[in-house]
């Protein structure tokens, strides 16, 4: 039987683009970043929105009456965030689709201008403050100078939450939204048999949440940390999953996601990587940042199964979910997928460690871009300190 080719992967390069020398990323199926904070990840990852999206960003800021008077700097502080346009001072480059441009280049519409497809859905680490106090936002509730990718994600989430969810109070678990046994899960590890619901009240909705016992619904500052970090999350993935028979948002190819484990337990950030292996089945690619050595354990684990020629029950097991055909769908989907992970250093360049082989002689390897490495340097300290006691107990 014929070996099925792998199409070219895309790729991004950037150069000298605020604390970023040099990163080129191929971009795979499910494309991982690490590296400490203030190592450009997430410049980067605004960047590839800019490159992939530059006509609809221009776009969503006129229809927002923002105006910058074609003035470069003012474009990239109102889109990375205020502050920011002194990257323009560097020289900055990036290569998207096999094109090189300066990074101002990218401030400006491309030819033709009435061409405004979105091609890319991104989830920020700021996620939370869409909903303060459980409400959701609209993009001019935000200043001037707030990340792009902030005011456009919450302006979604109450789009999705005034329209598609106008006349249904209950958001988990929804009918229509994700299958059941994602559902599962969900409930058991994020929120503990709480539903979650959004409730009419002083002429706007509020999100709460419904647990058996109380009278009155639990307020979004009650919530754990985990669920209020978990929820605009929720509703980003449900807005990629509209409901019906409708398995994808239309032209959208590309899923970004910061730091996903914020306030998260390990079984609710295997629960998140299980959800994203869905966004995979259904045709997405997604990119995501993290400091979560639970993600690189399962991306470690699912790179490994592939190469043993391990089947879709291993993957099952991995994630612990039972058999029946939308389990094994998923799990299946997930043998087939191109897994990368990429270390970001400050003023080094990018580095591909896709193989996380613990026994390579690059520490950036071996050690899955440091994550790993506080933990090997823990147990060198206490394993010195075991010897020195030992023998201290010997001589006497």
């Amino acid at each position: 039987m014929p070996i099925k080719k792998r199409k070219k992967r895309a790729s991004i390069r950037l150069e000298n683009v605020g604390p970023i020398s040099e990163a080129k990323v191929d971009l795979g199926d499910l494309t991982v970043l690490v590296g400490p904070q203030a190592s450009g990840k997430s410049v980067f990852l605004q960047t590839l929105k800019l490159a992939a999206d530059r006509n609809h960003v221009l776009g969503v800021f006129e229809q927002q009456n923002v105006v910058f008077n074609g003035d470069p700097a003012a474009v990239i502080n109102g889109f990375y965030g205020r502050g920011m346009a002194g990257m323009l001072n560097d020289s900055p480059h990036v290569t998207w689709e096999g094109q090189r441009y300066e990074l101002q280049a990218l401030t400006k519409f491309k030819k033709p201008k009435s061409s405004q497809i979105e091609r890319l859905f991104y989830i920020p680490a700021q996620r939370v403050v869409s909903l303060p106090s459980g409400v959701s936002q609209t993009f001019g509730s935000f200043n001037f100078g707030d990340p792009y990718v902030l005011r456009y994600f919450a302006h979604q989430v109450h789009i999705l939450l005034q329209n598609e969810f106008g006349s249904n109070a209950q958001l988990f678990p929804a009918k229509g939204r994700l299958n059941e046994s994602l559902k599962g899960p969900i409930a058991e590890n994020l929120f503990g048999g709480a539903q979650l619901t959004v409730e009419p009240k002083d002429f706007t909705k509020t999100l709460t949440l419904e647990i058996e016992g109380l009278s009155e619904g639990l307020p979004f500052l009650a919530w754990s940390a985990g669920q209020r970090e978990f929820v605009p999350l929720l509703l980003g993935l449900y807005w990629l999953c509209p409901a019906g028979k409708v398995s994808k948002r239309d032209n959208i190819e590309w899923v970004v996601i910061e730091e996903p484990e914020m306030g998260l337990h390990p079984r609710a950030v295997s629960t998140f990587l299980l959800l994203v292996l869905e966004l995979l089945k259904r045709g997405y690619k997604v990119v995501i940042s993290t400091h979560s050595t639970v993600v690189l354990d399962l991306i470690w684990a699912l790179r490994q199964v592939q190469e043993c020629g391990g089947t879709e029950s291993d993957v099952r097991e991995l994630f612990e979910l039972n058999s029946n055909p939308t389990t094994k769908q998923i799990a299946e989907s997930s043998l087939s997928k191109d897994y990368r992970v990429y270390f970001f250093e400050r003023g080094k360049a990018a580095q591909d460690i896709s193989s996380l082989d613990p026994g390579s002689e690059d520490e950036a390897i071996a050690n899955w871009g440091d994550l790993n490495g506080f933990a090997g340097r823990s147990a060198d300290v206490v394993a010195k300190a075991v010897t020195r006691a030992n023998a201290k107990a010997s001589k006497k």
